[in-house]
């Protein structure tokens, strides 16, 4: 679950603990609900595991995995990058970057990057490790870099969406947003297409952007601060949108889950929803979690329940996974829970010792997930 902070305005110790204190809401207060035996079918096996650079004790820290061309990249929160053969395991290179990291990487085009508290961005070759160059944003990076179609985009946390050159590190363009007094930490990942990019906004819009200009092709509320206080009228768009046939699906925290048509924008359905961890999307439903720990199916089409599961609530949970056909969430005990798809019926689970970082990876019908102590496992399911 993502924590709280006071957004790009740099206040004094004294006024950040106010503010911290007004984070508190009843939810935060409730205890996690118990767990209850299940049939346990189908939990998940690991199949190998290893170190993921370094424990992330700090829970403004959200190093998550990354996928490239059958290689895992995971790194530290002081710079340890590894990478590692999926299949295997075999560890294929480490570098120490010597900085402090936030947030996870991106990779392609053979590259892996990373970005920086001090706003530094590197990128490493995806084969080697070796430094290929770095650069400045001038703001801390905010969220794990994009990387595609020989661009890569960097979110910084005063606001900047920065578009580099993936050869030179040149800087393409840059588009300057307004922040909110306070935000959630972090932001999600640009999502990269030939000739556009998508991103939301912790003012609680979605905006696509010219991928060879940075133009504005369109802006759309995907909700709308209320309330009183700077806590109340938090409605980040953290959750990376997902894009399927036409559409993106973009959530906001205390706000709500939006279907938006790629072409201009236009809102195809809404329906009130508190989300800022990751989203899944399967052939008819998105699959998420809201803000007291309830996950939800959600018909693509309308907007409809199609199912919900309580029996995890207040637990602080991972975004959903697809796996093999099942979803997969993490909670705050350290406990790795496998729901039916069709029903929400808990069907494995399994004791890791240790939360997960969110977001869960897919690739090749497995699971990839990083510890907060320092552990990355491979995992599948029967």
């Amino acid at each position: 679950m993502k924590s709280l902070r006071v957004a790009r305005l740099g206040l004094p110790i004294a006024a950040l603990a106010v503010v911290l204190a007004g984070c508190s809401s009843p939810r935060e207060l409730v205890k996690p609900t118990p767990l209850t035996e299940i049939s346990n079918d189908n939990p998940p096996q690991v199949v190998w595991s290893d170190s993921s650079g370094g424990d992330q004790d700090n829970d403004l820290t959200s190093i998550a995995p990354v996928e490239d061309e059958g290689r895992l990249f995971v790194a530290g929160p002081a710079g340890d990058v590894l990478a590692y053969e999926l299949e295997s395991g075999d560890e294929l290179w480490s570098t120490d970057l010597d900085a402090d990291l936030s947030f996870g990487g991106g990779a392609g085009s053979g590259l892996v990057v990373f970005g920086s508290d001090d706003g530094r961005v590197f990128a490493l070759d995806a084969k080697s490790g070796e430094t290929r160059w770095t650069v400045s944003i001038r703001s801390s990076v905010d969220a794990a870099p994009s990387v595609g179609f020989s661009d890569v985009a960097v979110r910084g946390r005063d606001g900047t969406l920065v578009v580099l050159d993936a050869e030179t590190g040149e800087v393409r363009w840059r588009q300057a947003r307004s922040q909110p007094a306070l935000t959630l930490q972090g932001q999600g990942r640009v999502l990269m297409f030939p000739d556009a990019l998508a991103a939301g906004f912790d003012d609680g819009t979605m905006a696509v952007f010219a991928r060879e200009d940075g133009n504005e092709l369109w802006s759309q509320s995907v909700a709308l601060p209320t309330g009183r206080t700077d806590v109340d009228r938090m409605v980040d768009v953290d959750a990376t949108p997902v894009f399927a046939d036409g559409v993106f699906y973009a959530a906001s925290y205390q706000g709500k889950l939006a279907a938006l048509a790629a072409q201009g924008g236009r809102e195809l359905w809404s329906r009130n929803f508190s989300n800022a961890n990751s989203i899944a999307a399967g052939e008819r439903a998105l699959y998420l979690s809201d803000a007291d720990g309830v996950i939800w199916a959600i018909d693509r089409r309308s907007g409809d329940a199609l199912w919900r599961q309580s029996d995890l609530a207040h637990r602080g949970l991972t975004g959903p996974a697809l796996i093999g056909g099942y979803l997969v969430v993490g909670d705050n005990e350290g406990y790795v829970h496998v729901l039916s798809t069709t029903s929400g019926a808990l069907v494995g689970r399994d004791d890791w010792g240790d939360p997960l970082i969110d977001p869960i990876l897919q690739v090749d019908g497995k699971g990839v997930a990083v510890t907060r102590n320092g552990k990355l496992r491979v995992f599948k399911l029967d």
